[in-house]
């Protein structure tokens, strides 16, 4: 594991060096600085170092997708930099539907797109099931109107319980 974190910050390390990134369009994210860097190996899309307060992206991955998408994942990593949210998954998800929605970058169809990256990847700890992500980005960038409530279910009543007020409780209860 030591050896994959100085690998990590040598790349992301030589990425800043380099200057003049293309996610110059990706916004700012105060708190953090950004790698963009090409790691040809791996799957992850995106991720935030916190000791070294750093986001990484991978353009491997980044370059075939929508510039909404790239912008949401780039705001779910800024997202982790804020200690409110740390390494909450459903938290990163949703400051970041809620940044794109008012900054006017996340719109519907963007949220499918969004939805599909996500649906590549595997739950694990820390990443709940796809539906439960989209269903939070849903609810948190306000999109789609008012969410359907959970059901109400009356609580359960146990038949063989007797209710208060019957003839019988009340005469043990003057007893």
């Amino acid at each position: 594991m030591h050896i994959l974190a100085k690998t990590t910050f040598a790349l992301a390390a030589c990425a800043l060096a380099a200057g003049g990134s293309a996610a110059d369009d990706l916004g700012q994210c105060p708190g953090a600085d950004l790698a963009e860097t090409e790691l040809k190996n791996s799957s992850s899309s995106g991720y935030y170092i916190p000791g070294l307060k750093l986001i990484v992206l991978n353009k491997t991955i980044l370059e075939g997708y929508a510039p909404a998408v790239r912008k949401f994942i780039f705001a779910h990593e800024c997202a982790h930099s804020d200690p409110a949210v740390a390494e909450d998954e459903m938290a990163a998800d949703c400051a970041a539907s809620r940044k794109g929605a008012s900054e006017g970058w996340l719109d519907r169809p963007n949220v499918i797109k969004v939805c599909a990256h996500l649906s590549r990847f595997p739950v694990d700890a820390t990443h709940p099931p796809v539906g439960v992500r989209c269903a939070n980005i849903r609810r948190c960038s306000g999109l789609f109107g008012p969410q359907p409530q959970e059901a109400q279910r009356a609580p359960e009543r146990n038949p063989d319980a007797t209710p208060l007020t019957t003839p019988t409780v009340l005469a043990r209860q003057l007893d």
